[in-house]
């Protein structure tokens, strides 16, 4: 089991949504993408909805045992072809005051509090080529900072975009192509 937090904060009408810059690391098979805070289960975890609180403290240090929880979305297969099991995405708020992200060094190279807007912006509209296995493919994302938001975590915002009744831009764009 996996989970991670999908965190809002600000006020009603300039709400940001945090998202972390995986260290880069050899063992990690997500090792520099964008991301949500989260993670794999441990021992200790009750649920999936106390991974990505455990996470999101680990990571970050966001303190999301007393915030406003919003709702879980559907868990999603971890690709390829769900070999890595299932991740449950939660949705949480934590105020009009986005806090303080303090990355841990060794796990998170940076973090954000990222404007809605900025990901419904045509502009930041992109795509991230991807080498598995000799062959390259193409992924739909969203510009942000130099990064782009593709993969996983980008299936997950789609899929809560979606929800809202809101589609991201990127939403009509192949999932994947092989480009080579």
């Amino acid at each position: 089991m996996a989970a991670v937090a999908m965190a809002l904060a600000g006020e009603p009408d300039a709400l940001a949504l945090c998202f972390i810059l995986r260290a880069t690391r050899a063992s990690d098979r997500w090792s520099g993408q964008m991301a949500f805070p989260g993670g794999k289960a441990e021992a200790g975890d009750a649920s999936a909805r106390a991974v990505a609180i455990r996470e999101a403290r680990e990571e970050v240090d966001l303190r999301l045992e007393h915030a406003e929880l919003l709702g879980a979305l559907p868990s999603v297969s971890v690709r390829p072809a769900g070999t890595l099991g299932v991740m449950q995405p939660f949705v949480f708020y934590l105020g009009a005051e986005p806090p303080p992200l303090r990355p841990h060094a060794g796990e998170v190279a940076d973090a954000f509090w990222i404007p809605l807007p900025h990901l419904w912006d045509e502009r930041n509209r992109g795509t991230i080529d991807w080498e598995h296995q000799g062959q390259t493919w193409r992924f739909p994302g969203i510009r942000f900072g130099g990064h782009v938001i593709w993969g996983l975590t980008h299936r997950v915002l789609t899929q809560w975009a979606e929800g809202l009744g809101r589609p991201l831009p990127t939403a009509r764009d192949p999932m994947q192509q092989r480009v080579r």
